[in-house]
């Protein structure tokens, strides 16, 4: 038989992944606020999205300082903090937990993107973003999907309100 976390238990486990994602969520947030620590000369994240097909809107935000993957980031947050507040037992459990559940899927992008940084090929290649700066998206990826996954799981059984 397959047992929820308790509910302080998925609380701690929802902020120490919020702990783990405050970090990226400043850098980036520094970055499209026109900060340049961390990012090699020359390096324009907005003309890098713009070169990767990204949305207008998107690059758009991006010179106007606001980082979508920033606001993507804290949106993954908010939603495993309401996944494990008492009065979220109102809302419909479908509109928390569909996108809770496949948001796990960050903890194995972050994991695969330690192991890409862990086996390169000693720095060989030129890159636009510092070696200080990969373990702040690993801790964002890995920290948002496991506070969405333990949100979910404690969620999923709690069976009150509007489920």
């Amino acid at each position: 038989m397959t047992h929820a976390p308790t509910l302080v238990a998925a609380q701690r486990v929802v902020a120490v992944g919020g702990a783990l994602t405050v970090p990226y969520i400043a850098v980036k947030t520094y970055w499209a606020s026109g900060g340049r620590a961390g990012l090699s000369d020359g390096y324009d994240l907005a003309g890098e999205f713009t070169k990767n097909g990204a949305p207008d809107a998107l690059v758009w935000l991006e010179r106007h300082g606001v980082d979508f993957t920033a606001v993507l980031a804290l949106t993954g947050l908010i939603a495993a903090s309401t996944l494990v507040r008492p009065w979220a037992r109102r809302l419909p459990r479908r509109l928390l937990l569909v996108p809770a559940c496949a948001a796990t899927l960050l903890v194995s992008y972050g994991l695969l993107t330690a192991v890409t940084a862990i086996s390169e090929d000693g720095g060989h290649a030129e890159t636009p973003i510092t070696g200080w700066i990969v373990p702040a998206g690993v801790c964002a990826f890995l920290g948002i999907g496991t506070a969405l996954g333990a949100g979910a799981w404690s969620r999923l059984y709690r069976r009150t309100g509007a489920d």
